[in-house]
């Protein structure tokens, strides 16, 4: 008989060792939130212990603690680990959300008639890049773009113009855009024009431009179908979550800012490799 009671006494301390220490553990991996960015501990800790009040009494939420404790202080490695983790799995479901983001808004981002464009007409890859005649980070980033135009003579890059930086960026990429639906084989030396000059420009640079570029007829005579086409790229850079120039979209990925050469063409050797696994 007393063995029986022994017994089953030794299986209900089991029990709650077991349980306290699920418990235990179920709060070592919340902990990674409290270490982000709720480091309101006492809080957080009083929100975890109330969830779990159906289920552990007093006595055992505070042995709850105390095993938690014992494991921070036994090793401390583990709190580092749990926000490596949470760490890890926001950027996996941060990067599940672009990718979602740019399967969403194809259509927009490499069919829109509109759009310019430079390199293969029609190529393989495709970039999408996000511009502003005013930015000097662009202006820094078109001679990357050419390179690796040349090192991948089958990518397509498309040019979105977005005028964020000022009234003398719409007027640029007013003319600019009308130049393309009018005139698009003349395009391309506009633009790069406007990119040349190594401030952020005004009426006279860009009328200067027009009369290098043989495109005075379309200063101050914009085309009644740009209006639409930036409100649409501005509204795609809204949908992308982009917050500002430069930016691209390569395969799956966002790339923003001033990048390096080689960080474009691994980007472009990624999206090549994909294609060519999903073939």
């Amino acid at each position: 008989m007393n063995n029986q009671i022994d017994k089953q006494s030794a299986l209900t301390t089991d029990s709650v060792n077991s349980l306290s220490k699920k418990a235990a553990l179920s709060f070592m991996a919340l902990l990674g939130l409290v270490a982000i960015g709720f480091l309101g501990s006492q809080l957080a800790t009083s929100q975890i212990v109330s969830a779990n009040d159906a289920s552990l009494s007093a006595a055992q939420q505070q042995e709850v603690k105390a095993i938690v404790k014992e494991m921070l202080v036994n090793d401390p490695e583990l709190l580092k680990e749990a926000f490596i983790a949470l760490q890890t799995r926001e950027m996996m479901q941060q990067q599940a959300g672009v990718e979602q983001i740019i399967a969403a808004n194809q259509q927009a981002l490499f069919a829109t008639p509109t759009d310019p464009w430079k390199g293969a007409e029609n190529g393989n890859i495709t970039m999408v890049y996000f511009t502003d005649f005013n930015c000097p980070y662009c202006k820094q980033l078109e001679p990357e773009l050419d390179k690796l135009m040349a090192a991948f003579p089958q990518l397509k890059i498309i040019i979105k113009m977005v005028p964020l930086q000022g009234q003398s960026a719409v007027d640029a990429v007013d003319f600019a855009q009308t130049v393309w639906l009018n005139e698009p084989e003349k395009y391309l030396k506009v633009k790069d024009t406007l990119m040349s000059a190594p401030r952020r420009l005004d009426s006279q640079a860009i009328a200067k431009v027009a009369s290098i570029t043989g495109t005075t007829q379309w200063l101050n005579n914009t085309d009644s179908r740009v209006a639409d086409a930036v409100s649409d790229n501005l509204d795609l850079m809204r949908t992308l979550r982009i917050g500002g120039t430069p930016s691209m979209v390569i395969g799956d990925q966002i790339i923003a800012g001033l990048v390096p050469f080689e960080q474009l063409k691994q980007q472009v050797e990624l999206a090549l490799e994909a294609q060519n696994g999903k073939k």
